[in-house]
């Protein structure tokens, strides 16, 4: 069994009991006092051939365990906004990564700077859910849904207000991605079924995109050689986590170049 199947199953179980909660019912008696979204896409849109900063708040991950003992999110997001970035993802599994939506919220609450929910969605109701906790994005993997799924999903992101990060790992995902519609792409340097990683991977698959579709490299990226190379790529934004909490020679290369 892979990291991946091993996740979707757990998340399959937890999709069960979320329903329970009628995250939709909620929703609709909630959206006319819920806050409008922020513009992720504007947020992490490249401009003058720079690259932007998504920067992830993470506690734990399933192959290297915890990786901040002392883990108070909403410290390590100002430390994020101090080193200029565009957005913040924010894991919101709990099993695995030892995530928790009241991060999220906490985060939202506190910073004007768009967020993207960080889980595997497999479900509508985790939409639902993921706008009733002031998320303004939140990943969707090819590699977890049926085409039509991303389709159908991307189409109640599209009415709910939310913006969608679709994320590949070869050109077979990138070209389901486009097929449905998709307009931020991220591309995954760790491949979920055994968590190697491999930052070419990034980089043969931007020389694919489409005009107009954003791209956004993630995983893998400790070194400030290794958001050059995704810069010289072309690649509109990195999302990094464990890159940040780890690398000193990362934190110390500032985007907005406060830090």
């Amino acid at each position: 069994m892979t990291y991946l199947t091993r996740i979707l199953e757990t998340k399959a179980g937890e999709v069960a009991e979320l329903k329970k909660e009628e995250p939709e019912r909620r929703y609709r008696e909630m959206r006319g006092e819920l806050p409008a979204p922020r513009d992720f896409r504007s947020a992490i849109t490249s401009r003058d051939g720079g690259i932007n900063l998504i920067a992830e708040v993470k506690k734990a991950s399933p192959s290297r365990g915890v990786l901040v003992e002392d883990f108070r999110p909403l410290d390590i997001a100002g430390r994020y906004a101090e080193l200029g970035a565009s957005a913040f993802s924010v894991l919101t599994d709990r099993h695995y990564f030892q995530g928790s939506p009241d991060y999220l919220k906490a985060i939202t609450q506190h910073f004007s700077i768009p967020v993207l929910r960080k889980e595997f969605i497999i479900d509508e109701s985790q939409i639902y859910e993921t706008r009733l906790m002031g998320a303004d994005a939140a990943l969707l993997i090819v590699a977890a849904l049926e085409p039509s799924q991303l389709r159908d999903y991307l189409q109640l992101f599209a009415e709910l207000g939310l913006q969608a990060l679709v994320e590949v790992h070869d050109r077979r995902e990138l070209d389901v991605a486009i097929e449905q519609g998709s307009t931020i792409v991220g591309v995954n340097n760790r491949d979920l079924r055994d968590f190697t990683v491999d930052l070419m991977t990034s980089v043969n698959l931007k020389r694919d995109y489409p005009e107009g579709v954003l791209a956004v490299a993630e995983s893998g990226l400790k070194r400030r050689a290794d958001i050059e190379l995704m810069q010289q790529a072309g690649f509109d934004a990195a999302l990094i986590g464990e890159g940040l909490l780890v690398s000193e020679e990362l934190r110390k290369f500032a985007w907005g170049a406060r830090g």
